[in-house]
């Protein structure tokens, strides 16, 4: 079986102050490889580095991850001061996860051109790494410029905190094969995971790098439910209120009813060849978790 996290996903309206950590207690003692949060701006999620530093005061295994942070809308010396602090924090369990953004109220919310968004990305993962790693670090870039900066403290992982991507454009996959550790592709993805994961390992060998260490992951949503159109129901209205629309067959793609519907979806997905699985809990409702455990983690497992 290959590696499962949960990702918290749910608006903070729907949601008690004590859920985070209660969720992350019940991710750390089922054994699972990891939680995940969310990033927006103009949305009411919480901020994802901060949940995920409350995350890391109550668990001890769990790897803490973003599915998928925005690094264009924040300066790459606080993301790597950020990140650092929480990587010292979880005594190194962190991997950042980064998207390029699809949304261009997130960019105007912060005054940043959402135009040229994969650009300033890029330049920021790049600044990011060398303040991570190195010392008086000067950098003149088209969007970023640092003049013998160094900050602390270092992560504790060596080098540094493995970066994965998100999104599916095909400046994305280019970028995933030159730069990334990892790579996140959508639900709707994965039937066409192999033509996908060719674009990326051609990328990957261009710029002399070996797509086999590229960790293969998939960032998914789930409903328990043994009445299967109340599971699609929770699903589909939590994709209305985050994406505006529902734009995918949520019976097809998502991990909804019964707990053996859910886990045979979720061994068909390892079958493609994904190595982590991150699964959206979209019902702001604990019992979904432990359900999870009790009754679908058992039959992957199997």
């Amino acid at each position: 079986m290959g590696k499962i996290g949960l990702c918290f996903v749910n608006p903070a309206p729907q949601i008690q102050p004590g859920f985070v950590t209660a969720m992350a207690r019940k991710c750390d003692d089922m054994g699972l490889d990891s939680l995940w949060s969310i990033d927006r701006v103009a949305y009411d999620n919480l901020e994802p580095l901060t949940l995920l530093a409350a995350a890391a005061a109550v668990t001890n295994k769990i790897r803490l991850g973003t599915s998928v942070l925005l690094p264009a809308v924040r300066h790459p010396a606080l993301v790597a001061k950020t990140v650092a602090t929480l990587d010292f924090l979880s005594a190194g369990r962190v991997t950042l996860g980064i998207g390029f953004g699809s949304r261009p109220n997130d960019f105007s919310a912060v005054e940043v051109p959402f135009e040229g968004r994969g650009s300033r990305a890029e330049e920021a993962i790049k600044l990011i790494r060398r303040l991570w790693t190195e010392e008086n670090v000067n950098h003149q870039g088209r969007f970023f410029r640092v003049t013998n900066l160094t900050i602390g403290p270092r992560p504790i992982q060596v080098p540094h905190p493995p970066i994965w991507m998100g999104g599916s454009a095909e400046s994305v996959l280019r970028r995933v094969g030159r730069m990334a550790q990892g790579y996140i592709c959508s639900s709707s993805s994965v039937p066409e995971f192999a033509k996908i994961w060719d674009k990326i390992e051609g990328s990957a060998k261009a710029a002399g790098r070996n797509a086999a260490e590229i960790e293969k992951a998939c960032l998914t949503f789930m409903v328990i439910d043994d009445n299967k159109a109340k599971a699609i129901e929770a699903c589909e209205a939590y994709l209305k209120r985050y994406y505006g629309a529902v734009r995918m067959d949520v019976e097809k793609h998502l991990l909804v009813g019964s707990a053996e519907a859910c886990a045979e979806r979720i061994r068909a997905t390892f079958a493609k060849g994904l190595q982590t699985l991150i699964i959206g809990v979209a019902k702001p409702d604990l019992r979904q978790v432990d359900l999870f455990g009790e009754k679908v983690l058992p039959l992957v497992r199997s």
